[in-house]
């Protein structure tokens, strides 16, 4: 039993990678797309539209979780 919790703790590592970091702008964007499913869910709605609305929110939330802790700087413009 100890062996099999070493060896999943020696594996922890290597399975948790490193999300790519998007940049200012892509996450100022999709903060603005979930600003405006929270919107849209003060509105009436029936449920399937309520339900896609929900799975929208939740998919818009854990993209900014995992890419937008720190966003990258956005290049200057050329």
């Amino acid at each position: 039993m100890r062996q099999i919790v070493f060896c999943l703790l020696l594996l922890q590592p290597f399975t948790m990678q490193a999300a790519t970091q998007f940049s200012q702008s892509e996450c100022q964007k999709l903060n603005a797309q979930r600003l405006e499913v929270r919107k849209q869910l003060r509105q009436p709605y029936d449920a399937d539209h309520g339900q896609k609305l929900q799975d929208k929110l939740q998919q818009l939330e854990r993209v900014l979780k995992n890419h937008c802790k720190k966003p990258v700087k956005d290049a200057p413009p050329q």
